[in-house]
This record gives C-alpha cells, sequence and structure tokens, in this order.
C-alpha cells in the first residue's frame, strides 16, 4: 500500500512540476508582450491568470501537498483522507477534461486561421497541448486514487 501511496505523489509532483512550468512559460510570455502582467482585455496571448491552467497548477499544488500529508499520517486517518483527495481529484479531472472538450470545440470547429491552445500558443494537434498533458495527469492521479481506496476498502482490517 504504501507505494501506491508514494505513486500517487510522484504522478502529483509530476503535475504540479508541469502546470507550474507551463504557467511560468505563459507568464514569461505575456509579460514579454505586454510590459506588465496586469493587462487582462484586448489581448491577443490570453493573462495566465484567465486560463484554465493557472486554476489547475493550484489545483495540482493542493493534491501533491495533501498526498505528502497523508504519507505521514496513521492508517486510520490515511483511508478518510484518501477519500476526500479523491474527491479533488474527481472534481480536478471534471474541470481539466471540461477544458479540454471546449478547446478541442474550438480548435476543430471554430477556429479558420492559426490554432491556438487555450495558452494562445500555436499548436498542430490537441493532443500536444498543456491541457491536454494536464488532463492525462489528473486523470492517471484519480486513477490511482480509486485504486487506493478500492484496496482500503478490501483490507480494512489489514496491514499498510
Amino acid at each position: 500500500m504504501k507505494k501506491a501511496y508514494w505513486l500517487q505523489s510522484i504522478v502529483l509532483l509530476a503535475g504540479t512540476v508541469f502546470a507550474w512550468f507551463t504557467v511560468y512559460a505563459d507568464f514569461s510570455r505575456f509579460y514579454n508582450l505586454y510590459g506588465n502582467v496586469m493587462r487582462i482585455k484586448n489581448c491577443i496571448v490570453p493573462n495566465p491568470v484567465t486560463t484554465p491552467c493557472f486554476y489547475g497548477a493550484f489545483a495540482f499544488l493542493g493534491a501533491f501537498i495533501w498526498s505528502l500529508y497523508i504519507l505521514k499520517i496513521n492508517k486510520n486517518k490515511k483511508v478518510v483522507h484518501e477519500k476526500k483527495l479523491q474527491i479533488l481529484l474527481i472534481a480536478s479531472t471534471i474541470f481539466a477534461w471540461s477544458n479540454l472538450a471546449l478547446e478541442i470545440y474550438r480548435f476543430y470547429f471554430q477556429s479558420v486561421g492559426s490554432k491556438v491552445s487555450c495558452s494562445g500558443v500555436a499548436a498542430d494537434s490537441v493532443f500536444t497541448t498543456a491541457c491536454f498533458i494536464g488532463s492525462m495527469i489528473f486523470l492517471g492521479s484519480l486513477i490511482i486514487s480509486i485504486i487506493i481506496n478500492r484496496l482500503n476498502n478490501k483490507n480494512k482490517g489489514g496491514k499498510f
């Protein structure tokens, strides 16, 4: 069981690093174009604060910190906190895939010109965008959490 908890933390760490790297790159691109980060309206490249990546990065960070907390607490509390973390991961996965669905719609059905991701970066495929990668990492984290919760239910009196 301990390996499953560690795997969950490692996947969430990867998601956190990926998301914050993406947000940093978005802020850098935006700042280089406009000279500040306060502009919201009339932007060619969207302000990162208005993109789903920004909020997904906070969800990854919160879930990662929570997973580290779960690693350090006793067996009884682990089960309760893992169930609560799973709720966060369900909500985050729904958020991520909903944003990806919107991006797919815009990518394939609305845009006539060049194809761009939600960050304003040119993209050849929706499957290479930060939204897709983040959605997959959230889904992977959720699957790991489901497996952990099933193992917890199976081993109610078992050893961790």
